[in-house]
């Protein structure tokens, strides 16, 4: 009985675990395209204002 409760609360632990690194990975994933985000804006918002007012 007592193996029987380890061996759940690992798998319980186990599952947890890698919900967590899922959660991470997916936090990693949308820092990094936050990141491409803004440097695009960056670099084409003055693009688009000198050529908005070119015409």
């Amino acid at each position: 009985m007592a193996s029987t409760k380890v061996l759940l609360n690992m798998y319980l632990f186990g599952k947890l675990m890698e919900l967590l690194v899922h959660n991470l990975v997916s936090l990693a994933i949308a820092v990094v395209a936050m990141a491409i985000l803004i440097r695009t804006s960056a670099v084409l918002v003055p693009y688009f204002d000198r050529v908005a007012y070119s015409t």
